[in-house]
C-alpha cells in the first residue's frame, strides 16, 4: 500500500530573519530562476511589509491568508484550495488567519535576482530576499 503524505508529513523550518514564519523549500533552480517552497503561517501573525519582484503563483493548501493593504486594510482572505496567479511590483503584507495557514509558492524570476524588496513604513526598500538566499535555505535544510 502506497503512503501519500499529508501536510503533517512536511518538515518545516525556520524562516530566517521573520519570526514565527516556517518554510520548507521544496527546489531552487537558479539558472532558470524558479523557487518553490511551502510556508507555514501561524495565527494573526502579519510578516513584514513586502513587494513581490518576481512573479509569484501561490496555493492555500490549508487555512486562510489574509492579504492586507499597505495603509493596513484587508485586501483579500485567501482560503484552502484556491489558486492565486500574482502580479509584480505589488505591495502589501500578509499573514494566516485564526487557524494560520500554509501556503505553496512557486517564484519565477524572469531575469531578477530578488524574489522581494522588504520595505519599510513609508516604502523605501529595507532589503531583498534572493534566489540565491532561498537556494541556501534549501542547502540548510538537506544538511
Amino acid at each position: 500500500m502506497t503512503n501519500i503524505p499529508t501536510l503533517k508529513d512536511i518538515k518545516f523550518g525556520p524562516m530566517p530573519a521573520i519570526e514565527g514564519l516556517e518554510v520548507r523549500v521544496l527546489d531552487v533552480d537558479l539558472d532558470r530562476q524558479i523557487a518553490d517552497a511551502v510556508f507555514r503561517f501561524p495565527p494573526n501573525q502579519l510578516v513584514a511589509m513586502h513587494r513581490h519582484v518576481s512573479q509569484t503563483n501561490m496555493m492555500i493548501l490549508d487555512g486562510e491568508l489574509q492579504i492586507f493593504e499597505e495603509d493596513g486594510s484587508i485586501r483579500d482572505r485567501r482560503t484552502a484550495g484556491k489558486y492565486y496567479r500574482g502580479t509584480r511590483d505589488d505591495a502589501h503584507t500578509e499573514g494566516g488567519g485564526p487557524d494560520g495557514a500554509i501556503v505553496l509558492y512557486s517564484v519565477r524570476g524572469h531575469g531578477v535576482a530578488e524574489i522581494i524588496e522588504i520595505l519599510d513604513d513609508k516604502g523605501d526598500v529595507l532589503g531583498a530576499l534572493t534566489f540565491n538566499d532561498v537556494a541556501a535555505i534549501e542547502a540548510a535544510q538537506s544538511a
